[in-house]
Parts: C-alpha cells; sequence; structure tokens
C-alpha cells in the first residue's frame, strides 16, 4: 500500500497520540485511505529527521496514533498552520525534495487582496479593503453604512472588529466589546484596539440575512483527482447576534446552505446563487494558485448580498472542515477528506501536472 503523508499541526498530533478528538477527523484518512490504496502516515515537521529522509511517523492503529520511524513520503498534503520558524523551515525543505501540497504561501490578507485585485475578472467578488489608518478609516465611514476592521494575519475571528453607523453615533462590536460611541470616540477607540499592529479596513457588504441575522457562506474548493478546481461543499455560518461573528468559536452557527436562503431566494433562485458562488469560488482558487501551485485544499468565506451577489470575505488555506459537520452536511464533510485524499493518490501515480514549490514571499 502506497503512503501519503499528513502534515498535523501539533496540538492535533498530541490529541491523536493520546486518542482524543480534534476538529481533524485522523479515522477518514485511514478510511478512504484504504479504499484508494494509500496508507496515511501523519506528523508534524519536528518529527522529521535531519537530512529530511527520515521521519517518525504516527499511524493509526483504530483508537490513537502511534509511532514508527518510516521514510518520508514522496507526496504530502500540508495542515500545518504555524508561525514557527523550525516548522516552517521544514516545510519550506520538504517541498523541494517531495510534492507538498497547500505549502507555504502568503497569508497576508492585504497581500492576498492586491495579488487577487489585478485580475480584473476577480475584482467584482472583493469588498474594498486598505491598510489601516485613521484618515483610511474616516473615508470609509464617510461612504459605507458598515466597515470591518480586521487584522492583516490573522483567523476565526480574532481581532476583528464590525462597525455600524446609527444616525450620529456608531456601534462598535467585537467578540467582547459592544458599545455605542460618537465619531471622535470612535477614531480613538480603533486607534487603541489596532496599536502597533498591522490592520485593514474593509467595506461591509449588506449580506442576506436567515432569522434575522447575517449569515456568510463556507466554501471547500478543491482539486479532484484530474487536478481540477471542483467546489467539495458549502454551509451557511449565521452571524451571533451578540458580536456580530459567524465564526463557530466566536459563537456563530452552522446551517445547511439552502435553508439559510429560503428565508432571501426563491426555490427556483437558489440554484442559480449556488452556482453563481461556485463560479466565483473556482475563478478565485485559479488566480490565487496562479502565483502559488501547491495550492489544492481551500476553504472560503463567501458572503452574498440580498441580490445573490457573491463577495469574498477572505481564503483560508488550512480550512478546518467541522462547519460541515456542525450543519449535519457530513456527506459534504467526508468529501472535504476524500478529494485531497484522491488528489495525492494522482501525485504518486505520477500525473503530468504536479504541484510546485512555491516561489513568492512568503508572510
Amino acid at each position: 500500500m502506497k503512503r501519503i503523508g499528513i502534515m498535523l499541526d501539533w496540538s492535533i498530533m498530541v490529541k491523536g497520540r493520546d486518542g482524543q478528538n480534534s476538529y481533524e477527523r485522523i479515522p477518514y484518512y485511514v478510511e478512504i485511505g484504504k479504499e484508494l490504496g494509500l496508507e496515511p502516515v501523519f506528523f508534524h515537521p519536528r518529527h522529521v529527521l535531519k537530512g529530511d529522509k527520515r521521519v517518525q511517523g504516527y499511524f493509526w492503529n483504530g483508537s490513537r496514533l502511534i509511532p514508527r520511524l518510516v521514510s518520508v513520503p514522496r507526496v504530502i498534503h500540508n495542515r500545518v498552520l504555524t508561525g514557527d520558524a523550525r516548522a516552517r523551515a521544514v516545510i519550506s525543505r520538504l517541498s523541494k525534495k517531495r510534492k507538498v501540497f497547500n505549502g507555504l504561501v502568503v497569508r497576508d490578507k492585504r497581500k492576498v487582496h492586491q495579488m487577487l485585485w489585478k485580475n480584473k475578472h476577480i475584482r467584482q467578488y472583493l469588498p474594498y479593503t486598505v491598510p489601516y489608518s485613521g484618515e483610511v478609516l474616516e473615508r470609509f465611514l464617510d461612504h459605507y453604512r458598515t466597515v470591518y476592521i480586521k487584522p492583516a494575519i490573522g483567523s476565526v475571528g480574532i481581532g476583528v472588529a464590525r462597525i455600524e453607523q446609527h444616525g450620529n453615533e456608531f456601534l462598535f462590536i467585537s467578540s467582547k466589546v459592544k458599545k455605542r460611541v460618537t465619531r471622535k470616540q470612535l477614531l480613538y477607540m480603533v486607534k487603541r484596539w489596532v496599536g502597533q499592529r498591522r490592520f485593514l479596513v474593509q467595506q461591509g457588504i449588506p449580506l442576506a440575512r436567515y432569522e434575522g441575522k447575517t449569515f456568510d457562506i463556507r466554501v471547500s474548493v478543491q482539486k479532484d483527482r484530474e487536478h481540477q478546481w471542483t467546489i467539495s461543499g458549502m454551509v451557511a455560518k449565521v452571524a451571533n447576534q451578540k458580536n456580530k461573528l459567524s465564526n463557530l468559536s466566536r459563537g456563530g452557527k452552522a446551517v445547511p446552505l439552502t435553508k439559510a436562503m429560503e428565508q432571501t431566494f426563491a426555490e427556483e433562485e437558489q440554484q442559480e446563487v449556488i452556482e453563481r458562488i461556485g463560479r466565483a469560488a473556482i475563478a478565485i482558487a485559479t488566480e490565487y494558485a496562479r502565483h502559488f501551485p501547491s495550492l489544492a485544499d481551500l476553504g472560503m468565506d463567501m458572503g452574498i448580498d440580498q441580490q445573490g451577489n457573491p463577495y469574498l470575505i477572505e481564503v483560508n488555506v488550512r480550512d478546518q472542515r467541522y462547519s460541515f459537520f456542525k450543519a449535519g452536511e457530513k456527506e459534504m464533510f467526508k468529501q472535504t477528506y476524500r478529494r485531497p485524499m484522491e488528489y495525492a493518490l494522482s501525485l504518486l501515480q505520477g500525473s503530468s501536472v504536479q504541484p510546485k514549490a512555491d516561489s513568492k514571499q512568503f508572510a
């Protein structure tokens, strides 16, 4: 049986070793691997031995991960998201010696936005986004009723703030703060919020609503065994009314997309809107991967307005996927594991199209 490497975050490896559950469904990799004739080897970059030829790999025994020293697999799916320099150095080296897909890429939201903006066909999907400054924020407040302040690099809604205009006052909302202030107070408050960190100011899109709450859409965009970008699933994430964040870790709720859409769109409109979202997601993935050829597994957060027009909120290069599980979309959830395994098999079989080491400046 051929081996496929699955690089996981350190905390996931520890939980797997101790037989504890995590958002990574390790048994899915094993089950799907058996169907495809693949044996997954789980490891963290720090498990790779000097010389990058051997690795302290871990194998699933039905209840937990057990160690075994083996050769580094020829094909590796990178699921690690880390700022650790040593781990990133290992990933970078392996990308030159093995076929590593979803390698190190630029994650700075500003750089990604600039990269995508250059494609005139994709601009229609991009909310206006620029680096934060007090002057920029004032201009945004003059033009948009809703504005977002978000870290240039971040995830799961940490550090994101939403600003809503209500007459002559503004409502500042984050995961921990909800306060109505004057414009002058708001500008001072945001300046303190940002501090010395790099933040962005983003146009707020008037999102469609479900049960009176806005929702966005997690779209799993993955390469299939023919190396074509395809949609593995879509699920709605409904915002928490208190903090207006849809991230599940911040109180958001996952529901099937068709259920979320039924209060805004007629049944005959829903499929058309879904297809529109899919076309936008594939176009964005194609452009992103043009700069970073190793990409093969993305989770996009997209929004739709009340006319069904899609907008990109952000691209996640390590989609945790559990929003599909939380919404009860078990087939979609499993599909998000199957597609990368099928893609890995095609790489092992020597398909003419192979991921290359990404050459752009890493963030």
